[in-house]
């Protein structure tokens, strides 16, 4: 065989070739000329260039506000955007910040700060000395919080759900103590606690102590069947004489009726009772047709010689009103009327009518 016939082409071969020519030259024309084609827009960055510019400036001010910081102990959990931004924060962190917080987000410990977006190693080391939270988080005396039972007088007949807990009772022993009460169950004495279902001898003699009951029932010989159609004067009444009132089934538990009288100065109206410590609205409907006010008139205080100190121990004035009273006096003066009280803003048309019968101008 001639060696020209390795690189002869058959007409076949030869149209082919011809054609893959034609199509690869046509393609290069086109990638020369689509640029003639394209439209001709340009592409606006200036609002682009502004936001790095901003960016670069708020960088820039950060590194100067860093240098003059102003370092006092703080607590990133309440600190003000104002505090933010004399610690050295910039305004796109503290917005950061915020967003954290408003989702509930808080930080525990010193390491949990290092973390704020932007936050630099150099800038928190500045900080770190000024922070107001702990190293590390204490794991085990969290438990042991979570642990601790609170004691403290209650009557097992009135106690709500949250107190059984503070006591140390479990959500089982709750819901089984509370079916019993539904059911017409109450305790009378302070042995028949001891009986509810899951409380050991242990617990019980923990809580015996603080149980407002008495600690046996009387003797059958000395038992006498209560009368609850008595009238019952509360403003005058005794401790013993309390306890004719539906309900109300230690001396202990009147103890305390009395001591809130004492602080308010005797009662002006029947729904008062309502607001002892650990009244349920059940155990008042109870009594509620016993109640006599008496005659008795309240003990008032004179709000133009009365201290702050003085006025702020009434259950119904608390320290704000109080100081808010007498800085009103010292500025106009004595007060002509009580009517006068209504120019105090912390004085509304609810707390009014209670607090009144309280007050006297001499």
């Amino acid at each position: 065989m001639n060696i020209k016939d390795y690189f002869a082409f058959t007409k076949g071969e030869k149209r082919g070739s011809f054609v893959l020519l034609l199509i690869i030259s046509l393609l290069i024309i086109a990638n020369l000329s689509i640029g003639y084609f394209a439209p001709k827009t340009q592409t606006d960055f200036s609002e682009f260039k502004t936001a790095i510019d901003s960016f670069e400036r708020e960088i820039s001010n950060k590194k100067n506000t860093t240098e003059t910081l102003t370092l006092f102990n703080f607590n990133p959990n309440s600190c003000s955007d104002e505090d933010l931004k004399k610690l050295g924060f910039a305004n796109w962190q503290i917005k950061s910040i915020n967003k954290y917080k408003a989702k509930g987000g808080k930080w525990k410990t010193k390491n949990v700060v290092k973390k704020i977006y932007g936050l630099s190693q150099d800038h928190f080391h500045q900080l770190e000395p000024y922070i107001q939270l702990p190293n590390k988080t204490n794991t085990n005396s969290s438990k042991k919080k979570k642990e601790v039972i609170r004691y403290f007088n209650f009557d097992p007949n009135t106690a709500t759900e949250s107190e059984w807990k503070k006591l140390g009772f479990k959500d089982w022993q709750i819901e089984t103590i509370f079916n019993y009460k539904n059911k017409g169950g109450n305790w009378k004495t302070k042995s028949d606690v001891q009986k509810i279902y899951g409380l050991s001898e242990n617990d019980f003699q923990k809580l015996k102590t603080y149980i407002l009951l008495p600690e046996k029932k009387e003797s059958k010989e000395s038992f006498v069947k209560k009368d609850y159609t008595i009238m019952v004067d509360i403003n005058k009444s005794t401790t013993k004489e309390l306890t004719q009132l539906k309900g109300i089934h230690s001396e202990k538990y009147a103890a305390i009726i009395i001591k809130y009288r004492n602080k308010l100065g005797g009662f002006v109206r029947k729904e008062q009772l309502k607001e002892v410590w650990n009244m349920t609205s059940e155990t008042y409907n109870n009594f509620e047709k016993q109640l006599d006010l008496g005659n008795s008139s309240p003990t008032q205080i004179n709000i133009n010689a009365a201290t702050i100190e003085e006025l702020k121990t009434h259950p119904y004035i608390g320290w704000k009103i109080a100081n808010t009273i007498v800085k009103y006096r010292k500025m106009h003066g004595n007060y002509s009327t009580l009517e006068d009280l209504k120019k105090i803003h912390l004085i509304t048309a609810e707390n009014y009518p209670k607090i009144v019968p309280y007050l006297k101008i001499n």
